[in-house]
């Protein structure tokens, strides 16, 4: 029977066609019932299934078929980049998948991780347009300096990255302490685009540290008259529930998550401990929980999803909490669309990006193929 939701589970010969042509892999899924048309849920999917191939996840984000273009928006929903440095936050977006070669596809990526830095730092920069020359140029920098067939000698200089990236926020030039930060970390580091999946980040404590409230939870399971206790977090747009609380040093079990939504609100059952979370419109609570045995995150859908606090003080503050970052998902939601409509593509802001940013990465390209050319004449 088809579902509304995630995938059931994955057939084994998935993988291998979504590694080969990821799009006709979503598609099929699509057609045959078993992932539901909705950007939220393929972006969960994509983040949350094991072993599926990075580099397949990025081509698949950067298509520039439309339903591709929202669920990289929603993608990214998932990150937090608040109080990140700059380059930071860009190797924590980047862990995630593989980013592609093509130009075209990598300002897609750029565009939808500047917004989203920008909406969650406002004070870093004058504008998103800033957020988006600079990781283009930082992407540029990171692969020259790690690319082991250009010589040491030809490599960017901290003086050329500087200038190349000279008027870049609105016309006014970025603290110059600030880049020399930004290059020193990138030569010293590379950005590496390991397996979000692969290195174990939802298993590790550093996912669940900070969150907006945690605790114990008792959760019915669905059908069954009988309750579980998860240790809940809620973080990032989305309410996690562990087999018990993350430790140092530990690995952390994640038995499943329930995606925040627009829709979706907490309310006190009875006067006891108890509360529900369920949607506005009458539609079923996703609730995207890992199959102990094929550890494939499947969806389960809940009329009301009961959950019980340790006492009703507890309870209400669960119901406040959750109520309250979903009022300021839609608040970021619809700030974020503004602005993605300010940031714009390229082609659709006159090509702003190549006549600043775009020009200036260009005339730094052209300086250093001079100098390139005046070293090969001594």
């Amino acid at each position: 029977m088809a579902t509304n939701g995630a995938a059931e589970g994955v057939k084994p010969d998935f993988r291998a066609e979504f590694k080969e042509k990821p799009m006709k892999a979503i598609k099929r899924m699509i057609s045959q019932g078993q992932l539901a048309e909705d950007p939220d849920i393929v972006s969960n999917f994509l983040l949350h299934t094991p072993d599926l191939d990075d580099a397949a996840v990025g081509d698949y984000l950067s298509d520039g078929d439309p339903f591709c273009a929202k669920v990289l928006e929603s993608y990214v929903r998932n990150f937090s980049f608040i109080g990140l440095g700059f380059d930071d936050g860009l190797r924590k977006f980047l862990s995630a998948f593989r980013l592609p070669g093509e130009a075209q596809k990598i300002e897609r990526i750029m565009n939808i991780f500047a917004a989203q830095y920008y909406q969650h730092n406002p004070n870093c920069f004058r504008s998103a347009d800033t957020a988006f020359k600079l990781a283009y140029s930082v992407i540029m920098l990171n692969t020259d300096a790690h690319n082991p067939n250009i010589k040491p000698k030809k490599k960017m200089t901290k003086e050329q990255f500087i200038r190349n990236n000279r008027g870049l926020d609105d016309d006014h030039d970025l603290p110059r302490d600030f880049l020399e930060a930004i290059y020193d970390r990138i030569t010293a580091g590379e950005i590496v685009m390991e397996p979000y999946r692969n290195d174990a980040s939802d298993r590790s404590i550093l996912a669940y540290t900070n969150p907006y409230k945690d605790g114990w939870l008792k959760k019915q399971s669905r059908g069954v008259i009988s309750w579980t206790e998860r240790w809940f977090v809620l973080k990032n747009d989305c309410l996690f529930y562990l087999r018990k609380p993350p430790v140092w040093g530990a690995d952390c079990e994640l038995c499943g998550h329930i995606p925040l939504h627009e829709k979706l609100q907490a309310k006190p059952d009875g006067s006891g401990p108890t509360f529900v979370l369920e949607m506005r419109d009458g539609s079923m609570v996703r609730d995207m929980k890992i199959d102990k045995r094929s550890k494939i995150m499947k969806q389960v859908q809940h009329e009301k999803l009961k959950l019980v606090a340790p006492s009703a003080a507890e309870m209400a503050e669960w119901v406040k909490t959750v109520n309250f970052h979903i009022e300021t998902l839609i608040g970021n939601r619809e700030l974020g669309s503004l602005r993605s409509l300010d940031v714009g593509s390229a082609g659709a802001r006159d090509r702003r990006e190549e006549e600043h940013g775009g020009a200036r990465v260009a005339e730094g390209e052209r300086e250093r193929e001079r100098e390139r050319e005046r070293e090969q004449r001594e």
